[in-house]
């Protein structure tokens, strides 16, 4: 079952291309295309247990056609976490606090080759943003350690796949993405023992350039 999960996508896909070619356009349907200047989806990704996520995004992927072959493409992600621990009756008398903010945005430009198919083949490209910002305590009798750590990124995103249309107002697709990525983090360390404090510092820089795979997914158009 692991297996067929982790082919499933790639399986449409190749069903897809296999439906395209025997297909290719339908000229008994003027309203083929689906795919109208102004219309607008909100898009899901399908994971491998077969439940429902943003496409683009955790938070949520939108996306808005400006004419038969080109679309824009915006995904936001939003997190945050906050936990915080009070033991006033441990021998330790252990306070710990934490708070996690992050966001990211992602917007590309997306480009239908043969709007008017079955299938339809897009490509899309564009820029990604990322901030975040963490802050912890840790405190109890013996010391107390605060930390801080400051994260962004920036990312050159492309990506590639095929759409279809099994509704007039609702879709299909499968995509390969690829990205460049750079992220860099600086972290502040401080500890206080009797009186004493020393604080540690690191600054770390990540650039990454990787294939992340096929996606598979729904979008409802409106």
């Amino acid at each position: 079952m692991k297996n067929f999960k982790e082919l499933f996508p790639a399986f449409l896909f190749v069903s897809f291309l296999l439906i395209s070619t025997a297909q290719g356009k339908d000229p008994n349907n003027e309203n083929t295309s689906h795919l109208q200047a102004g219309s607008r989806a909100l898009q899901f990704q399908i994971t491998d247990n077969f439940n429902f996520s943003s496409f683009e995004g955790t938070t949520i992927s939108y996306k808005r056609q400006l004419s038969e072959d080109r679309a824009r493409r915006i995904g936001l992600s939003l997190n945050n976490r906050y936990t915080s621990t009070d033991l006033p009756d441990s021998d330790d008398e252990i306070q710990n606090s934490r708070i996690d903010l992050s966001i990211g945005i992602n917007y590309t430009w997306m480009n239908y080759t043969n709007p008017e198919s079955i299938i339809k083949f897009f490509y899309g490209y564009g820029p990604g943003v990322m901030l975040g910002f963490e802050r912890s305590l840790q405190e109890d009798v013996n010391q107390k350690r605060t930390g801080q750590d400051v994260r962004y990124g920036v990312s050159g995103i492309g990506y590639a796949g095929v759409e279809w249309f099994f509704h007039s107002s609702m879709s299909l697709h499968a995509e390969y993405t690829s990205a460049l990525r750079l992220h860099h983090r600086r972290d502040k360390q401080t500890i206080e023992v009797d009186g004493n404090e020393e604080t540690r510092r690191v600054n770390q820089t990540d650039i990454r350039l990787r294939g992340e795979g096929v996606r598979f997914g729904l979008s409802e158009y409106f």
